[in-house]
């Protein structure tokens, strides 16, 4: 029995042995294969290196320079198409085109012998521009006055929320203080006299000075000094987003009926909020009739006068119509809101654009409309606005606008179903009394 078990164990051994040694002989095999591929290998890149050497040889620099200002030249213009088809302009022409402005500026600007302000340069090109369109309100405006025509247009901005002037005595006062504003927060009121501003004398001074420290000083808030029943008292007033109130309103009672009265200074990015929220303000008091007020509006934004005159008239009516080149568009209104109460607006030459669209809306599109005053100013056109890349900016005319009826008004004005001059003496004392417009409007509305 040992004898078997030895045997057995030979020959495991044996067979252990055959098997490490086969598998040792593979590994070897294996080694002596990636040698000789690595070699090959090796063989291979030095052949390609000396084929490439050579093909370089056939290549002159001066060719392949040639080769490579090509394929910059072919990307170029493969570029340069793909943005003539995005933005629809061929850049290569308007580069020909402003060849003569460019020549102009570096002529001036290489040679001038004193110096030059190169931005002034730049300004008075695009004003030449915009000055031989030949139409009044296709205008260029700078930086700075960009801004404020974006803060006054949206209808909001970062400030304290009152209106300064100065007055023919040099002094600068408080003419207005904006409802719910951190200037009537912190008790500032109509008639204060502002002498310094965070310590600073501002009484030799303008009240745009003021306005500008305020806007610009950086800080969260400002000290005013302002004299008040001959006391000076120190105000302090954090600055926050302020919303400049354009549309003030009011319930007048004449003949035993309640009149409302809406004022609009400007159809700003705010107006129609606050126009609706004036509106269902005073339509709580169950008013018969309403005068909206537009004397002195220059316009504003086509939005927010499309939007107000919806309030008002039926579903489908028009509400005013554009024409450009393309052809005529019907604006209508597409609401379900409308009011059945007579509606009288008041206008004067000094209404204009937005204010004349909501005129004529509710003269030729309303059941119930008046236009009380004079004729108004007569713009019948529609522009937008492009932000250039320094902050100016330009405004150009794009479409002309019609009435609902299809009248055009540019240069005649918006004619006034009920004429009446104001007099003169509302210049003088401007209260309700003397305003013989507004009281014309309510004598039409509680007949």
């Amino acid at each position: 029995m040992y004898n078997k078990d030895i045997n057995y164990i030979f020959f495991f051994i044996f067979v252990i042995k055959l098997i490490l040694g086969d598998t040792m002989a593979k590994k070897e095999n294996k080694k002596d294969n990636l040698k000789e591929k690595k070699d090959t290998k090796k063989k291979a890149i030095k052949e390609n290196k000396k084929k490439d050497n050579k093909e370089k040889e056939k290549y002159s620099s001066k060719e392949v320079i040639i080769v490579m200002l090509f394929s910059i030249g072919i990307g170029f213009l493969m570029c340069l198409g793909c943005i003539n088809l995005i933005t629809g302009k061929n850049y290569l022409r308007v580069t020909k085109d402003l060849s003569k402005v460019v020549d102009t500026y570096y002529a001036i600007v290489d040679n001038y012998y004193g110096n030059i302000d190169k931005k002034a340069l730049v300004d008075g090109a695009v004003e030449g521009m915009i000055s031989k369109v030949g139409d009044t309100f296709t205008s260029y405006t700078d930086t700075n006055d960009t801004e404020n025509f974006n803060e006054t247009i949206k209808g909001s901005y970062e400030g304290i929320g009152c209106s300064i002037a100065k007055y023919n005595d040099g002094q600068i006062k408080v003419i207005e203080v904006f409802p719910d504003s951190p200037a009537e927060k912190a008790g500032l009121s109509v008639g204060d006299r502002i002498i310094k501003v965070d310590g600073e004398d501002y009484t030799d001074k303008e009240s745009t000075d003021i306005s500008n420290y305020v806007k610009n000083s950086g800080k969260d808030k400002v000290v005013l000094t302002v004299e008040r029943d001959n006391k000076e008292i120190d105000i302090t007033i954090n600055l926050s987003k302020v919303e400049i109130p354009y549309v003030t309103s009011k319930v007048l009672e004449k003949n035993n009926k309640k009149i409302g009265y809406i004022a609009i200074s400007l159809f700003s990015g705010n107006s129609y909020k606050q126009f609706k929220n004036n509106l269902d303000k005073i339509e709580k008091e169950n008013i018969d009739g309403l005068i909206i007020d537009v004397r002195g509006n220059s316009g504003g934004y086509l939005s927010s006068v499309t939007d107000i005159s919806s309030l008002f008239l039926e579903k489908g009516k028009v509400i005013y119509q554009l024409e450009d080149s393309t052809g005529k568009t019907k604006k209508k209104d597409t609401t379900k809101e409308k009011r059945t109460y007579p509606v009288a607006v008041l206008i004067d030459s000094s209404s204009a654009s937005a204010s004349e669209i909501l005129a004529s809306a509710i003269k030729e599109s309303y059941n119930n409309g008046l236009v009380v005053g004079t004729t108004s100013y007569g713009k019948g056109t529609v522009q937008e606005t492009k932000k250039l890349l320094d902050g100016s900016m330009i405004k150009y005319t794009t479409q002309k606008w019609l009435t609902p009826d299809g009248n055009f008004i540019n240069e005649k004005g918006v004619t006034p179903t009920n004429e009446v001059t104001l007099n003169e003496e509302y210049y003088n004392n401007p209260t309700i009394e003397n305003d013989n417009q507004l009281n014309e409007a309510l004598n039409l509305l509680t007949k």
